[in-house]
């Protein structure tokens, strides 16, 4: 008989549990074989900056992609640096998920880019001047200028765009970055590439955009950014004009969390600030119109300033001029799928991506000066100090990944909004919602059932991905079925149709979750047993959940106008009263009383 180990027999089953949670982590699919994550192809260019593991390195940010382990969504990543001197370990090679990497990166090579290599460009500029010999061909050639992109790559950028592919900029204070970010069509926009006003983008004037929250060591120091105390957001928040919908505020979806709202970011004590751009009538390199109309015809579609930061009184950031408390852009987005072309994101600063103000200080990089007394060690590990700075990061990474998600062409957009419906039909708790039976069928479904179901489904979503994406999820569907209903539940639609009410007399958002409800019904009566390999979501799945969802509808609409009709009878009774009362003259008794008094007198009279 073997030996049995000596170990605690719980011992091991934490170590089992732990090991299967991380196996589930990064393969999920071994357990849910109905995930099947789209891949979306992210090319991530910097200048002055690396993707190592430094102060100013970007592997924080890569990898908390790399790792993200979302279940409708993998992210295939390609580097490139535009010096060609850059080191190996400045390109991540440690990271063997990383599928591509190049140095002295150009977008005019084709072997680097073109306008559909990618379905996302990411820029974090640095530099305002690549006649350097780090540079390269960039240095030497008179086809390349000392300030921007070439006008190949221009050109090839804006094709990318104008293919409905994503782009997101940033620089930092003042011009840095503008090399790479200042020419490129709507990017250059809606960010400032340059100080302007009073210093406002300046580095040490009392104007700069100081974010720096004061941290746990006394007065505010330069450091500061690389501790665990974040900065905080102010979001714009978007509402539907009646209803439940009416009432909730939701911020842009790149800023929505499954535990809230994203309104932590790192901090910075001289951050770039974005702008919703001054001329929207501009064209781009090929002439098109550089923000053009609505496809649905309900005007163009606009930048918005979607969260601001501010900076409070008298930061001096340890030597700087105490600052004068304002507000400025942090994050700016455009919605060019609503037109026909890409989205396009910027940041106020790559700070936000950098390790200096995710991880900390660098021990013997150039910002460790530890050697001064009472810097606080918090600042060597940054928001993986405390349990509440690694919440913090938590909400930082469900940025960059929203973002990520958020830029991809609209046609990835919906098969990653797609891949959920296989998750929710098979969901234990949507499951446990009514559908036990896998005999069930559509016209067995009462009405407060497609309801119950469809709103279990919104809050398992909501938990594990985001609340506006179970939202987003279904909108689409929606807009096929009943397009004049949607903008009476779209919190982020911008246009004000005539006839929406001005006061929420009535609550629509019962048939979000009876579609949503319906759709799922639909897919589980044609789809009743979770299989090793589920179909990929196409066309003929895409009609189950629109057949589903109208059938849904049908029977709630039915409730709807009864219940509307039994309002308006009382309305109708009532309003002529109402008005009657209203013009009787002021006496010591109201109406009221006096009806009742009346009815009193009646009710005697019938029992004499």
């Amino acid at each position: 008989m073997p030996d049995i180990p000596d170990v605690p027999i719980i011992n091991t089953l934490e170590h089992l549990a732990r090991q299967r949670w991380e196996v589930a982590r990064l393969r999920p699919e071994i357990f849910r074989p109905w995930w099947n994550p789209i891949t979306v192809k992210l090319l991530l260019v910097t200048d002055g900056l690396d993707f190592g593991d430094g102060d100013f390195g970007l592997s924080a940010f890569v990898t908390s992609l790399i790792n993200d382990g979302r279940r409708y969504a993998r992210f295939d990543i390609t580097l490139g640096h535009l010096q060609s001197t850059v080191t190996d370990q400045q390109m991540l090679i440690r990271e063997s998920r990383i599928s591509n990497r190049i140095k002295g990166f150009r977008f005019d090579v084709a072997s680097h880019f073109s306008a559909t290599m990618y379905d996302e460009v990411w820029l974090f500029g640095v530099e305002t001047n690549f006649k350097q010999s780090a540079y390269g061909t960039r240095d030497t050639s008179a086809g390349y200028p000392a300030d921007r992109l070439s006008d190949a790559e221009l050109d090839r950028l804006t094709a990318h765009m104008n293919g409905k592919r994503g782009l997101f900029a940033t620089g930092d204070h003042a011009s840095l970055g503008a090399g790479l970010g200042k020419a490129v069509d709507r990017a250059r926009n809606m960010r400032h590439w340059a100080d302007f006003g009073s210093g406002e983008t300046s580095m040490g004037g009392p104007n700069r955009n100081d974010s720096n929250a004061v941290g746990h060591d006394p007065g505010t120091q330069f450091s500061d950014q690389s501790d665990d105390v974040p900065q905080r957001l102010d979001l714009e928040l978007y509402h539907s004009p009646t209803g439940w919908f009416r009432e909730e505020r939701y911020p842009h979806p790149i800023l929505c969390s499954p535990t809230g709202r994203i309104d932590v970011f790192p901090d910075h004590p001289h951050e770039g600030e974005v702008r919703v751009p001054p001329d929207l009538g501009l064209a781009c390199r090929d002439g098109s119109a550089e923000y053009p109309g609505r496809l649905d015809g309900t005007g163009r579609e606009d930048p918005r300033v979607i969260a601001r930061g501010k900076v409070p009184a008298g930061n001096t950031a340890g030597s700087k001029q105490a600052t004068v408390a304002h507000g400025f852009g942090v994050l700016c987005a455009y919605d060019g799928h609503a037109a026909g072309v890409g989205r396009v994101v910027t940041d106020s600063t790559w700070h936000h991506f950098v390790n200096v103000n995710l991880i900390g200080i660098f021990e013997g990089g150039v910002f460790d000066d530890f050697d001064r007394p009472g810097e606080d060690p918090t600042k060597h590990t940054g928001f993986l100090a405390s349990a509440q700075g690694q919440e913090v990061l938590k909400k930082i990474q469900h940025y960059y990944v929203n973002t990520a998600v958020w830029l991809a062409p609209p046609d990835l957009v919906r098969a990653m909004n797609d891949q959920w419906w296989w998750d929710l039909v098979w969901s234990d708790r949507v499951v446990e919602a009514t559908l036990l039976d896998p005999a069930t069928t559509i016209g067995d479904v009462r009405v407060h059932e497609f309801y119950e179901i469809g709103s279990q489904a919104r809050d398992v979503l909501g938990r594990r991905a985001t609340v506006c994406r179970s939202l987003h999820f279904v909108f689409p569907y929606l807009d096929e079925v009943w397009e004049e209903f949607v903008p009476w539940v779209n919190p982020w639609d911008p246009v004000i149709r005539d006839g929406l009410p001005e006061l929420p007399w009535i609550d629509p958002g019962p048939l979000v979750s009876i579609a949503l409800g319906g759709a799922l019904v639909a897919l589980r009566e044609a789809h009743p047993y979770p299989t090793a390999k589920p179909p990929r979501f196409g066309e003929a799945e895409a009609a189950i959940v629109t057949r589903g969802i109208a059938t849904a509808l049908a029977v709630g609409v039915r409730h709807l106008q009864r219940d509307l009709a039994s309002l308006s009878l009382a309305v109708d009774a009532g309003a002529g009263r109402i008005e009657k009362a209203a013009k009787e003259p002021v006496s010591g008794k109201s109406p009221a009383r006096r009806t009742a008094k009346a009815a009193t007198k009646r009710t005697t009279r019938t029992k004499k």
